[in-house]
């Protein structure tokens, strides 16, 4: 009908749902944090935090310059941050120091890996399966543990922005661990003047104590600025 002169065609109709399945399959245009995951690659493949890379530690042991352009553009660059993980932290803790003694400065790790990460946010960050070493084990001869290891793992998918159900999970995590503390401070406003006095004085002859574990923990960690 356009040939025949009758009518119209936008030839750019289609253009934005292209552009936005595209969009999908790339990382966040200008992301203020670079997500670096220093385990095997098998392991990457198993399962991965949403828009992580993978870097394996052996990576570092290399003689030349065994850096990306991605993460030279990230280094000591202002408003960005590097974040290392691991399952637990014990690869990520050496990685981190062996960057940071090469300059890296706007370095930090992922805090108990994705161990914690399973027990606090279990769905939404991750794709793929976790492995065995990150779930919470149970009792031996439990019914729980039989079926787990029945589970067939599936594969991580290359996944680099987060869709809508995944921020969805994650709100409803972050929300469920603020919970307890909400619960609690409620609690400690409905205490009598009288044990609020009793907690007001513990609290200040404490307070030197306190400090002082801090001073202790802070120069314990002079020679990790990744912590």
């Amino acid at each position: 009908s356009v040939i025949s002169g009758v009518g119209e065609m936008d030839i750019e109709k289609d253009a934005p749902t292209k552009a936005g399945a595209q969009a999908k399959d790339m990382p966040y245009p200008d992301c203020p944090f670079l997500l670096l995951d220093v385990r095997e690659r098998d392991a990457y493949d198993q399962c991965h935090i949403i828009g992580a890379y993978s870097y394996p530690i052996a990576t570092l042991s290399r003689t030349m310059n065994p850096y990306t352009s991605s993460i030279l553009e990230y280094k000591n660059a202002r408003g960005k941050i590097i974040i290392l993980y691991d399952n637990d932290e014990r690869l990520a803790s050496q990685a981190a120091t062996t960057m940071c003694e090469r300059g890296f400065e706007n370095l930090f790790m992922l805090s108990g890996g994705l161990k914690v990460l399973a027990q606090k946010i279990p769905e939404g960050l991750v794709t793929g399966t976790l492995p065995m070493s990150c779930l919470m084990t149970a009792p031996p001869g439990s019914a729980r543990k039989k079926t787990s290891l029945k589970v067939l793992p599936t594969l991580a998918e290359n996944k680099w922005r987060f869709s809508a159900d995944d921020l969805q999970k994650i709100k409803y995590y972050l929300e469920e661990d603020h919970i307890p503390s909400a619960a609690t401070s409620r609690l400690s406003r409905g205490s009598s003047g009288r044990n609020s006095k009793v907690t007001t004085m513990r609290s200040s002859s404490s307070t030197t104590g306190s400090l002082t574990a801090r001073s202790l923990s802070r120069s314990s960690l002079q020679n990790r600025p990744w912590k």
